[in-house]
């Protein structure tokens, strides 16, 4: 029987776990109450609090219940046209929270955005949104925001106006203008046309001007591999997963941050959803253990830099051995993958020879219908390059260019910028050749190692001009900080692949005085004349007249085409046709790749990546994805060192240990955290972390690993050799992986491919003896609500986490209280592990959520009666009943019911509160929360469906979780219905209910996981 278990302490069976795993609690009241008075006493709950929230925390005991004092209200007397007190507005615009630039939906109440979702009629991410798009509408209300310009003064910040910065700011320009000064304008990188056009008409004014883009996350190894590979400028294939039978990764984590994981999660799903018992195939080369490898169906741990080796093989093993292709009579390339024979780099690198050889096979049976994927950040060292011009190579002579990639019809437009651009800036700074500088969207202080020598050069610069939001640790060396607004609060445009339009509308008016970059440029740069644009709205829309109407609109006149994309969010000029000739492979590109070195075998590597929930550091003080669990580890409000089972026995140290991590480049000391599935000699660090500047929720929380970046030719590497000595501090590292524990139950059942097509119920064979009940159990003559969850869709990337908490008005408590399990989210993403080795094991993602049991356990017992079932069975929480007993939460076998301890959201500061979802209630301290399946948005559908006399149709109704989804792995709906999806799935062979064996019969259908193994 195959063992299943969340944290290598569970595998162990650790003394000290197993006791706290046997308690009703994972700490008893009495001690909870004892640490509540004394961190009450010496004020760390409330300096905790004030970080969160910039409010104070309300001791009480436990069961309390306060209510809020009555408050006079206000008649809504000249509401605007379009707005209905109590109903929702809804607005197509983009996201900008990254260069992916998805399509959204902003639902407003009241003239305030209070949710965001992804936008269905996007062919980009077709309704799915990532936890950080969804979680920068808390960006929009955070209090730490800069409310107007400032300009420092004698080494002072003043606040100014913007009268006032532009009368001093267009002398300035006339002074270059006059004198021919330098200027130059770093920006992140710009998916926005109509802004690319603007920046350069306004450089044009200087004689002597340049852009330059810095994204320090971009991918411009793998732009100028393809370059090298095929001629012609650097260009970004646009990955089409939902074509790929056979998926191969050396090191691409195109689930987690890599280009455009929304696009990348809902077309890789499709593959995995098993129809007509047919599934792809994902294998995954990773030094670390990231959410991307931990959804493969094998995932090799490699030592970082063994990618391009190991590809060199697959390379030798198609042509060299096989002679799959006209290159294998190439004598210049067989001498150069001669050396890479599978047995030869097998034996260098640990990896298995006949799963390389079997991988090779499987390729090339699958021509055109395969992919193979160059590396991510792990690669990014000095054989990135050349790894992606490998893989280039693999692709070519597979068929699949034009396929399953597409570098010609739309190629992607969501990644640019450059290390090497950034690096010429820096020098002519240092060299005191620059005169203004013009910083938007960008933060190299934070985001460049000080290798770089960036604050030192930018010190030399007479004027600098921040754009930032906030002064954070770039705008703290400038003169001007002159705060740009909030995506939401703005006008925008987008083309995230060629031919791929979208358009961002203000969903609010600025909540301060703020202002947009390109109304700046415009204020700046132009002289009215006549037809001239004299704000940014005029100048889009006059953009898109010129350049977009005049291609792609139809015979309607432009403000009938502005509208209808303005109302659609999207317009999609793509040709139609899904391939395009292959492109010729230069086989000069591949002869001058450098021989893979990797270094000496006993060397430990540092990499440093960008996690789900913080990427770059970009929204370090947005504390909704502070508390988000990594979904790989758990661990949330600090970043760490990741180790291997093995590497922590030879370190000597356990989890929580402090080590102190020394490169080339810079030294600083992290917590240990035991990773399984990371190979021995790779130490991984979260990028994200340790910011000075950036506002109460994040400054001063870790470390900042973008200083272990170091230069490279023409670049830089987020790869270095460490070394480690041990600190003897400890942290406690706050982890909600270890709250709940299996003991020994089948809460995931699996099976793989081959299993499953002799038999659809492998995994399922045994399934539930029907069980008496002295209940007569519950009669349903209306809707009985429902919900299936894909196992093999659920890639655990915790979008829905993240949309339940914004839907739901749920409270952050910080990382003491998550310490103590009393995390408040009321879904949360159960990570598993299989096999009894701890080195490479089988990892699981499982949506666990309250399942509305038809024969509840915590109903029985509710002496008050505040949970309990409803006629469309629904399981209900009253909160003006509940009394805070608990008694709910100990007879719940999911522990998914939250006691809400404290009153997290009192005196929330402004303007936070505006955040809140009106439609939900608030909760009090000292009541039980958990997942009411939207009731919110049930009793929507129910009434929009009452007034046209009918029952709620299945595409009018997803809850929250559903509805965010990439993967689409969640579906609900009416179970009483057989002829909705949900009702469906419920009886599809797959299909099973966690502990189905204590007769508790949920509501919620789980469909087993199975591996293309």
């Amino acid at each position: 029987m195959t063992t299943y278990w969340k944290s290598l302490e569970e595998l162990a069976k650790d003394p000290a776990f197993e006791a706290a795993s046997h308690k009703e609690f994972l700490h008893t009241p009495e001690e909870l109450a004892e640490e509540d008075l004394q961190d009450e006493k010496s004020g760390v709950t409330r300096r905790d609090f004030l970080r969160l929230m910039g409010a104070s925390m309300v001791m009480a005991s436990a069961a309390a219940c306060t209510r809020r004092p009555v408050e006079k209200i206000i008649p809504y007397l000249n509401k605007p046209l379009e707005l209905t007190v109590g109903v929702p507005n809804w607005y197509a615009t983009t996201c900008f929270e990254c260069p992916s630039t998805c399509g959204v939906l902003a639902k407003t109440r009241e003239g305030r955005p209070i949710k965001l979702e992804g936008n269905a009629e996007h062919p980009m991410n077709k309704g799915g949104m990532c936890a950080r798009g969804q979680a920068s509408l808390l960006n929009l209300y955070d209090p730490d925001r800069l409310r107007a310009p400032l300009e420092k003064r004698n080494g002072s910040w003043e606040a100014s106006s913007w009268d006032k910065v532009d009368e001093n700011l267009s002398a300035i320009f006339k002074q270059l203008q006059d004198k021919k000064g330098k200027v130059r304008l770093l920006t992140g990188y710009i998916t926005s046309p109509a802004t690319r056009q603007l920046i350069q008409e306004f450089l044009s004014r200087f004689e002597n001007a340049k852009h330059i883009e810095f994204e320090p996350l971009s991918t411009e190894e793998l732009a100028s591999a393809q370059s090298a590979s095929y001629g012609g400028a650097p260009v970004i294939p646009h990955y089409r997963f939902e074509k790929a039978k056979v998926l191969v990764s050396f090191g691409a984590e195109f689930l987690d941050t890599w280009l455009s994981p929304v696009e990348f999660t809902r077309a890789f799903s499709k593959t995995r959803k098993l129809k007509n018992g047919q599934m792809s195939k994902f294998v995954c080369f990773d030094p670390s253990a990231s959410l991307t490898g931990s959804n493969a169906d094998l995932h090799v741990p490699v030592r970082p830099g063994d990618e391009l080796k190991l590809a060199l093989a697959l390379a030798h093993e198609l042509v060299v051995l096989k002679k799959h292709s006209p290159f294998a009579y190439d004598s210049g390339i067989v001498s150069l993958l001669t050396p890479y024979s599978i047995e030869t780099v097998a034996k260098e690198t640990g990896v298995d020879a006949k799963m390389l050889q079997a991988l090779a096979a499987s390729l090339w049976q699958h021509q055109g219908e395969s992919l193979v994927l160059g590396g991510g950040y792990s690669s990014r060292a000095k054989e990135g390059e050349a790894l992606h011009v490998v893989v280039n190579f693999i692709n070519s002579v597979l068929g699949n260019d034009g396929i399953t990639l597409d570098a010609l019809n739309s190629p992607s437009l969501q990644s640019g910028g450059s290390f090497a651009a950034l690096n010429l800036l820096i020098d002519e700074m240092a060299d005191a050749q620059v005169d203004l500088l013009f910083i938007y969207k960008t933060n190299p202080s934070y985001t460049v190692s000080a290798g770089f020598k960036f604050e030192a050069a930018l010190k030399r610069v007479p004027v600098v001009i921040s754009f930032a939001d906030r002064v954070d640790e770039t705008a703290l060396l400038a003169g001007w900080v002159l705060p740009d607004n909030h995506y939401l609060e703005s006008w925008n445009d987008a083309q995230p692949q060629k031919g791929l339009y979208s358009l961002a509308q203000p969903t609010i008016a600025p909540l301060w005085d703020t202002r947009s970059f390109q109304e700046s440029l415009l204020k700046w740069g132009f002289t009215p004349a006549v037809g001239a644009p004299l704000n940014w709205h005029a100048y889009l829309k006059n953009y898109w007249d010129q350049n977009i109407y005049r291609r792609y609109g139809t015979l309607s006149s432009f403000q009938t085409f502005w509208e209808s994309v303005l109302r659609e969010g999207v317009l999609d000029t793509r040709k139609t046709s899904a391939t395009h000739a292959p492109r010729t492979f230069n086989a000069e590109a591949l002869r001058g790749i450098a021989t893979p070195v990797v270094g000496n075998a006993l060397t430990t590597r540092l990499v440093v990546y960008p996690s789900i929930p913080h990427y770059d550091g970009r929204s370090g003080n947005n504390s909704w994805l502070m508390e988000l669990p990594d979904p790989v580890t758990k661990i949330t409000w600090q970043n760490y060192v990741s180790v291997s089972p093995s590497k922590a026995v030879q370190l000597n140290v356990q989890e929580g240990d402090v080590l102190k991590l020394k490169t080339a480049s810079f030294e600083a000391e992290l917590p240990v955290h035991i990773q399984p599935g990371l190979h021995d000699d790779a130490l991984t660090v979260p990028l994200g972390f340790g910011h000075t500047q950036i506002g109460r929720v994040a400054d001063k929380i870790g470390v900042n690993a973008f200083q272990y970046l170091s230069k490279k030719e023409g670049g830089v590497s987020f790869v270095s050799d460490v070394t480690t000595s041990r600190t003897g501090k400890w942290i406690h590292l706050a982890s909600t992986q270890a709250d709940d524990t299996l003991h020994g139950r089948p809460i995931i059942r699996e099976t793989t491919l081959e299993e499953f097509t002799k038999n659809p119920k492998a995994g399922n064979e045994a399934g539930i003896v029907p069980l008496p009940s002295m209940w007569s159990g519950h009669k349903y003559e209306g809707y009985r609500w429902g919900m299936s969850i894909d196992l093999n869709s659920c890639t655990g990337c915790s979008a829905c986490v993240i949309a339940c908490q914004a839907e739901n008005n749920i409270p952050v408590v910080g990382e003491k209280q998550i310490r103590k399990g009393r995390t408040m989210h009321w879904l949360r993403i159960d990570r598993y592990y299989s096999g009894d080795k701890t080195e490479n094991p089988k990892v699981f993602h499982q949506p666990m959520l309250c399942q509305h049991c038809e024969n509840a356990p915590c109903e029985t017992v509710c002496p008050v009666i505040a949970t309990m079932h409803d006629d469309e069975g629904l399981n209900v929480q009253v909160y003006n009943r509940c009394v805070g007993t608990r008694y709910c939460a100990n007879n719940c076998p999911y522990k998914v019911r939250q006691f809400n301890w404290f009153e997290y959201l009192r005196n929330t500061p402004t303007p936070l509160s505006m955040v809140m979802n009106p439609d939900v209630t608030v909760r009090e301290k000292g009541v039980m929360e958990k997942c009411t399946f939207c009731t919110q948005r049930i009793q929507e559908a129910k009434n929009k469906a009452k007034d046209f006399d009918r029952k709620v149709e299945e595409s009018e109704l997803k809850t929250a979780c559903q509805q965010s989804c990439p993967a689409e792995a969640i579906v609900f709906g009416d179970i009483n219905n057989p002829d909705t999806a949900v009702s469906r799935l419920s009886k599809n062979p797959r299909g099973y209910h966690v502990l189905e064996d204590l007769n508790t019969k949920p509501s919620i259908t789980y469909l087993t996981k199975v591996r293309n193994v």
